[in-house]
């Protein structure tokens, strides 16, 4: 049931202006995709934003199905074949009523899907709304990976050896992009074998979630790893005969030149994956045997940005909630490279974000979108370092202000006196732990006054791989990891303990996915008082413990006693101090 038209309702809420709204129209004539599809090509929405409205527009809720887990009983009432076919998937089910999981609300063959789905004609079908993104994932996660033409391996196979020497790809490849001057026009080479060999190792990464693909070359191979959960997997790789024409592609998309071969490289792509757009940040490195190359995945679209699931602890929660709701101060997040922080500062900010309030954030780079926001890209080249735009943001009238990383004193200074007249700032430090953020900005010059006066809380994140729901096992702890974690038998009571097997789910890891555990430091009169009389580490760390802080070693364990990781893993990502 439709309430009103999605531009209506988008013009009426102050999302779109009539002027954007008449643009995608128009758009529209020629591109023939759905108005909402137009809006987020066009940068006016985004894909989450797009869903609410969606969901306003037809009367349904919106839900997160991320983390939702069926039944196999469930599961049968929905063939794969129809799961896939709909972008569909039964969620749940209360007596007579089966609640579905949809990504496009105006599908005529939801009228007559009692005749696809194998339940009783009694049953009511209640329909939910997700977005497409999430819907695929949880299909994929049930079902396991759709049966494509061919698997990674079979594909290498397939396209078999390139002959030595032949470059007649590369000069191809090297003229179009001098001629044409865009990466994404393969008119007239699509089917050469190692653009379909690029493609689908790009594709097959998206697939399996993976964070980093590496690309090394050695004397007789080459070795393809994909980073999942945080580890490296080694998958089949190509041909070595295929070393200088992969790198040549990969170059060419990143559009990048695909003749040096002497310097490292520097570049991004964006490429269009099932009606979004997924950014890779790739590094070119030349090494004694040819070039290796590293692309980062940001793809933003299967990340969520709701603070109620980003693994708090409901005291933790409670702490946070109350200092970023504060109208001035500097709320911190700090761990190692990839653990999430940014998104962690992102779910703050799509909890604050209205019309009412001027957000200003600079990143390196900028990795999400939300409505509303003045976004920066840092730009050393052009002057636009993150202490230059954030000298220009405090002229801009800002409420809030977001700063991607402090990495030196210029910034930290300008960041904490933006705090202190009247600005909420949100930023990232790389430190260990929430205490050490506290001496580490002493250490950079910072005035202890100006830290102590500032400071709400300090957020210090890791993250830990979870155990496999499809092959857990019951287990019981091994005494010498006890004994290396500080715990005895005694210590397991009430505790549920599990350990993957390993399965093609998991990629015979035993994990699948990952969770953060945090350490939540605020920042009340008795730890500021510490910061006044320049206490050292090892002082206040004592303070903050009295203060009632839980470490991110004390979280993990109880995390592990959950049964949601293992005590390999909280050994191996949490210290003890």
């Amino acid at each position: 049931m439709k309430t009103k038209r999605l531009g209506e309702l988008l013009v009426e809420e102050e999302m779109l202006t009539k002027g954007q709204l008449l643009e995608a129209l128009e758009r529209q004539k020629t591109s023939h995709k759905s108005l909402g599809d137009t809006l987020v090509e066009m940068g006016c929405l985004s894909e989450e934003t797009l869903y609410h409205f969606l969901a306003i527009q037809h009367g349904l809720e919106y839900v997160d199905i991320s983390k939702v887990q069926v039944p196999p009983e469930l599961m049968r009432t929905c063939p794969e074949a129809v799961a896939r076919k709909l972008s569909l998937f039964p969620i749940s089910r209360e007596g007579n009523r089966l609640t579905l999981a949809i990504c496009n609300p105006e599908d005529p063959a939801l009228l007559h899907l009692h005749y696809e789905l194998v339940v009783e004609p009694s049953i009511e079908l209640v329909f939910v709304l997700a977005n497409e993104a999430s819907v695929k994932a949880i299909i994929d996660r049930h079902y396991g990976s759709p049966v494509t033409s061919s698997s990674l391996e079979e594909t290498i196979k397939d396209i078999g050896d390139m002959p030595v020497g032949d470059d007649s790809l590369e000069v191809l490849e090297e003229k179009k992009l001098g001629e044409s001057g865009d990466e994404g026009d393969d008119s007239g080479v699509d089917e050469a074998p190692v653009i379909r060999l690029c493609n689908f190792l790009i594709e097959d990464a998206i697939n399996k979630q993976a964070s980093d693909i590496h690309i090394n070359v050695f004397e007789k191979r080459i070795v393809l790893r994909y980073r999942i959960d945080g580890s490296l997997i080694e998958f089949p790789a190509p041909p070595i005969s295929y070393k200088r024409a992969l790198a040549s592609r990969m170059k060419i998309m990143a559009r990048l030149d695909p003749m040096e071969r002497r310097r490292s490289q520097d570049g991004r792509i964006r490429y269009p994956y099932q009606g979004r757009a997924v950014e890779l940040r790739v590094s070119v490195l030349p090494s004694i045997w040819g070039e290796n190359i590293v692309m980062r995945l940001l793809d933003t679209a299967n990340r969520k940005l709701d603070i109620n699931d980003m693994g708090f602890t409901e005291e933790q929660l409670a702490i946070f909630e109350r200092s970023y709701r504060n109208p001035y101060g500097m709320l911190l997040v700090t761990g190692p490279t990839g653990s999430g922080k940014t998104t962690t500062l992102y779910a703050v900010l799509a909890r604050l974000n209205t019309p009412a309030k001027n957000i200003m954030t600079v990143e390196d780079p900028v990795e999400y979108r939300l409505p509303h926001l003045v976004q920066v890209q840092v730009n050393p080249a052009a002057d636009l370092t993150f202490a230059n735009v954030l000298r220009s943001f405090l002229r801009q009238d800002p409420n809030i202000i977001m700063v991607g990383e402090i990495r030196d004193n210029e910034t930290a200074g300008i960041a904490i006196k933006a705090s202190l007249t009247g600005h909420l700032v949100l930023s990232t430090l790389h430190t260990n732990d929430a205490t050490a953020t506290i001496t580490r900005l002493v250490d950079m010059g910072v005035d202890p006054v100006y830290v102590g006066t500032s400071l709400l809380v300090v957020c210090s994140q890791k993250l830990v791989r979870k155990v496999c729901p499809n092959c857990r096992q019951p287990w019981v702890p091994d005494p010498v990891l006890l004994e290396k974690a500080g715990l005895t038998e005694k210590d397991l009571a009430g505790g549920t303990y599990y350990h993957g097997t390993g399965c093609e789910q998991c990629h015979r890891t035993g994990y699948k996915g990952r969770t953060a555990i945090y350490e939540v430091l605020h920042v009340n009169s008795k730890v500021r008082q510490a910061i006044f009389n320049r206490s050292n580490l090892n002082q206040m760390r004592k303070v903050v413990r009295e203060n009632g802080m839980k470490t991110t070693r004390e979280n993990a364990l109880l995390r592990w006693r959950q049964g949601v990781t293992t005590l390999e893993e909280v050994l191996a990502e949490t210290q003890r101090y």
